[in-house]
């Protein structure tokens, strides 16, 4: 009885002998097989391609969550809805630099300072919707020049960069790394001001 098993391969004996299948039904098996272990290696050569950081944080995938739990109230819908229709505007270029964004009250207008640089002479709400745009990253901004314009429109995307600030900040304050946050942060930011 040995001699009869022995020159049969182990999966034989147990599909064919225990299991009952035929020639045709191991064939499939072994296809079946074959295929789940194709798709499993494609699988993990795409997880691979993935940005991920020293951490091991899935970066494209973070920021993808974070953006469906925003929604489709971004700033850059806000301005191209709401901003970009009306006449007359001016452009604006922003200095680059997110950190340290501050409005400083002078004797008669208002300055916004970008890190080292800032812009002179404006008007509070000229400087509030500009600082807005700087904070985010933007470097040419459209501004509307009637002042009845902006008093209208300047609290709008101040309310949704505070929102969304909060939810960005919400999943990012779990980061321990302060450059993959910064990273993650501006990856985010990016997508909603297109």
């Amino acid at each position: 009885m040995e001699n009869y098993y022995s020159d049969r391969l182990p999966d034989e004996l147990i599909m064919g002998e225990i299991l009952g299948l035929s020639s045709d039904e191991q064939l499939q098996v072994y296809r079946a097989v074959l295929d789940t272990v194709k798709s499993r290696l494609e699988k993990a050569k795409s997880v691979d391609k993935k940005r991920k950081s020293k951490e091991g944080i899935d970066i494209d995938a973070l920021v993808k969550i974070v953006l469906e739990k925003i929604g489709g109230t971004t700033l850059g819908r806000y301005y191209k809805e709401e901003i970009l229709p009306l006449k007359p505007l001016s452009t604006r270029t922003l200095p680059k630099g997110r950190e340290d964004v501050r409005i400083v009250q002078k004797l008669f207008d208002w300055y916004l300072h970008i890190g080292r640089k800032h812009i002179k002479r404006l008007s509070e709400l000229e400087a509030r919707y500009l600082k807005v745009w700087a904070e985010v990253g933007v470097g040419k901004i459209r501004i509307p020049k009637d002042q009845k314009h902006l008093k209208v429109i300047v609290p709008k995307p101040e309310k949704l960069k505070a929102g969304i600030d909060q939810t960005v900040n919400s999943y990012l304050n779990s980061i321990i790394d302060p450059k993959v946050r910064r990273k993650i942060g501006h990856e985010v930011w990016k997508e909603l001001v297109l």
